[in-house]
């Protein structure tokens, strides 16, 4: 039983090429039968996958001892292996309330974010989540219920970036077998007993009957109809890419999608070429009464707002509609300060003041890179949204304008004007940011301090 189970995991990993030699595999180590049975895997065929091993674990607080049991015995397991641990503590409830996501959305959220963040500080170049067969069936349908495309019913990718889920053909009782008969040792999370969730009330109360009363083989059915989904989404969305190209653009916010999209192509092609977009833009699936009331906000007024699942949002300007993550940063004065020769964090951004020997030659005619005299400037500079009678002189003009003037003229989207950041110094506007500097800070000849702004 074990070998079988074994030797199709192999089967499934070459033939979709899954793992290289040379790899540094980075495993999303719960405790768990899955992740557990995914440790020892590879552990037993290093040497054949010529690979390297590591573990992280993320501990969410939501079970109290129980959750740091877990994190304890995953610690063991790993040293008992020389496996190269590491953990990190998270408070899930305080950021799915700070955020205004479910828990199983803010801990879905997190658990990506710190394992992209240990792969990279270690260098491992896959990540290994331990998805199962039983998992695919879950998410095919609860897509299915929620009204999505061909993209919701394809289920669980196989790959995703640098993550790879090599065990989701196999199922769930196969990986538990495999671990008796190998008197492995797992953890059991009590809050997958409960129903609370919606996936837990599908695999307690729904796949159950169904699986007694329908088809026995619903797991791999289902694995088969999505890969068949997968096949068409891609057909599908090869067409819609060209029309995608032509008629929706990415900006600052979002994607934008012209008034012409109505106006020159079918109901059809504007369907599948929105949800193509959002799928791409946002990895957000949307459902059939998304892309409705997406197409519905072009008959109303300038100025109507949508909001639809999953923190998307619609707005309808002038001569486009601009899709959104719900997410503005929510202080309306001082933000942050920036000292010399330091960066910090805004909204998932880095931004800089460095001081250098000279301006380059040649640099990059982007925005975000911004050479400027530091000769007049008191550090550390103010970072804050802009607000109403905030002027500036914007470089090779004469005369100020206002902040709110000088957006609406470049065309700026309404939520990306709403929350453009100003850097300040003195209480005078030094850099629209990503827009346009300051008259006053234009190095010339007599310039003695070089600093360079870098948004990145």
């Amino acid at each position: 039983m074990s070998g079988a189970t074994e030797q199709n995991i192999i089967r499934f990993i070459n033939t979709h090429n899954l793992v290289q030699k040379g790899d540094n595999l980075l495993i999303a180590l719960s405790g768990g039968a899955d992740s557990v049975f995914a440790l020892q895997f590879f552990y037993k065929y290093k040497l054949k996958f010529g690979i390297e091993l590591f573990a992280f674990h993320i501990n969410h607080s939501l079970r109290g001892k129980e959750s740091d049991g877990d994190e304890l015995f995953c610690k063991s397991i790993c040293k008992n292996l020389n496996i190269q641990f590491n953990s990190k503590k998270v408070d899930v409830k305080e950021f799915a309330k700070e955020n205004k996501e479910s828990i199983e959305e803010a801990a879905r959220n997190i658990r990506y974010k710190e394992l992209q963040k240990y792969a990279k500080k270690i260098g491992a170049t896959k990540i290994v989540t331990a998805h199962n067969l039983n998992d695919n069936t879950e998410t095919v349908l609860l897509n299915l219920f929620r009204g999505t495309g061909l993209r919701g019913a394809s289920g669980i990718p196989i790959t995703r970036d640098n993550i790879i889920r090599p065990f989701i053909s196999t199922s769930k009782n196969d990986i538990i077998n495999y671990l008796n008969f190998n008197n492995i040792q797992f953890r059991i999370d009590s809050s997958n007993l409960e129903s609370d969730f919606n996936r837990n009330f599908l695999r307690n109360e729904i796949i159950p009957k169904i699986k007694e009363k329908i088809n026995n083989a619903i797991d791999l059915n289902l694995l088969k109809f999505s890969e068949i989904a997968k096949e068409s989404n891609r057909i599908i969305s090869n067409l819609a890419v060209d029309i995608s190209e032509k008629y929706i653009s990415k900006t600052e916010s979002g994607i934008a999608i012209s008034n012409k999209i109505i106006t020159e192509n079918s109901e059809d092609v504007f369907a599948t070429s929105v949800r193509y977009s959002i799928e791409k833009n946002f990895d957000i699936t949307p459902t059939f009464s998304d892309i409705f009331q997406i197409k519905n906000l072009f008959n109303l007024q300038v100025g109507s707002k949508i909001n639809l699942g999953e923190k998307l949002s619609a707005i309808r300007e002038r001569e486009f509609l601009l899709l959104f993550i719900q997410k503005e940063i929510k202080q309306n004065d001082i933000l942050f300060t920036l000292n010399l020769n330091d960066e910090i964090e805004i909204d998932g951004k880095l931004l800089s003041a460095i001081e250098v020997d000279e301006v380059p030659k040649i640099f990059s005619k982007e925005k975000n890179i911004e050479y400027i005299s530091g000769d007049k400037l008191t550090f550390p500079l103010t970072i804050r949204k802009w607000k109403s009678g905030d002027k500036f002189q914007p470089i090779g003009l004469n005369g100020t304008k206002s902040i709110s003037d000088f957006l609406t003229e470049i065309k700026v989207d309404s939520v990306s004007k709403k929350n453009q950041l100003l850097l300040i110094n003195n209480g005078n506007v030094v850099w629209v940011i990503n827009k346009r500097i300051d008259q006053s800070v234009k190095i010339n000849n007599t310039t003695k301090r070089i600093i360079r702004l870098w948004v990145k």
